[in-house]
């Protein structure tokens, strides 16, 4: 069990409990966060990762110098 890694990023756990956090924040600098906000803002941050990634991906590859070896 668990013998294989991933990013946290792609951990829904982490996600969760990210937003969690977030909405407890905001909540405390006085932002009301109803259960429709604290559900879309998984949404929002699994987005925001994904279009990250996606954006390093491509810079990775612009700036790459060598060619892509398989095997």
């Amino acid at each position: 069990m668990f013998n294989e890694t991933k990013s946290p990023f792609l951990s829904l756990g982490v996600l969760g409990g990210s937003g969690a956090v977030i909405t407890g924040l905001a909540q405390l600098a006085g932002y009301a966060v109803t259960p429709t906000d604290a559900a879309e803002l998984g949404t929002l941050v699994s987005g925001l990762v994904t279009s990250v990634t996606g954006l390093v991906a491509i810079w990775g590859r612009i700036r790459a110098s060598k060619r892509i070896q398989l095997g």
